[in-house]
């Protein structure tokens, strides 16, 4: 029976020292690598210092997830606290919104509609009053009104006063307006065809004069604006710019004959 030298400890120099290899537990796929053991260290004592590593590990990613989850917890309790006054505010604002939308829906058509007129004017005052008549809007009416008065103080051959007996319907809709700024730019109007036409309007009176047969324009216009007057007698005693306007075409109408 062959028998193989077995070497032993002592002060032999050329002694060869018997390697354990032990394989070291881990719970993760990637672990860092280790100082190799010393020479006083055991395998037990290796493996017991990596389970506690690993035990560390473990507890740090529990209390990271537990400290992440309570974040977003704490978050969402916070909107849902909230989210009642949130909704009571969005309620409010959307209100508020819906009129502010409306408004600007007004003020947008009436902007278009003023932009038409302009062309109109430019190109045609029979087109423009067709216009007008069609669309019956007194807001853009008034809006455009003090243009064709400024154009008939200047003396403009644009505007006739044919084409004053066909705006007069829409000015007495504007003076049965409440709000006095309707009323003063439907007065500073007929002032203006007063002061153009004075002559004119006042030897044509309510039943028309000796002229051709083209004055009865005259003679038609003198006799709206005085059913207007009758109409509508609480014009003679409105206060301020409006009223001093007002005493002007009373004046005028005390005159015709």
């Amino acid at each position: 029976m062959l028998r193989f030298p077995v070497c032993r400890s002592g002060n032999n120099p050329g002694r060869v020292k018997r390697v354990v290899s032990c394989k070291r537990k881990t719970h993760h796929p990637i672990v860092a690598r280790r100082k190799p053991a010393g020479p006083g260290r055991t395998c037990d004592a290796a493996n017991k210092e990596n389970d506690m590593k690993c035990l560390q590990d473990m507890k740090q990613e529990i209390t990271d997830m537990d400290s992440w989850e309570f974040a977003l917890n704490a978050n969402k309790s916070y909107m849902t606290g909230i989210s009642g006054s949130e909704q009571a505010e969005y309620c409010t604002l959307s209100e508020l919104t819906k009129d502010h939308s409306s408004m600007t829906d007004v003020l947008y058509g009436r902007h278009l509609r003023l932009k038409v007129s302009l062309t109109l004017w430019q190109r045609n005052i029979g087109e423009l009053l067709t216009y007008f008549l069609r669309i019956q809007d007194i807001g853009v009416f008034v809006d455009f009104l003090p243009l064709i008065s400024k154009s008939i103080d200047e003396d403009s051959s644009r505007i006739t006063i044919g084409s004053c007996v066909d705006l007069l319907p829409l000015v007495k809709k504007v003076l049965a307006s409440p709000y006095e700024e309707y009323l003063i730019v439907g007065l500073k109007w007929i002032n203006s065809v007063l002061k153009s036409w004075f002559d004119e309007l006042r030897s044509s009176g309510y039943s028309g004069s000796t002229k051709p047969q083209s004055d009865k324009n005259y003679q038609f216009f003198n006799r709206q604006l005085l059913d207007l007057w009758h109409q509508q007698p609480s014009l003679r005693s409105v206060p301020g710019i409006a009223g001093d306007l007002a005493k002007v075409i009373d004046s005028f109408l005390s005159q015709l004959y």
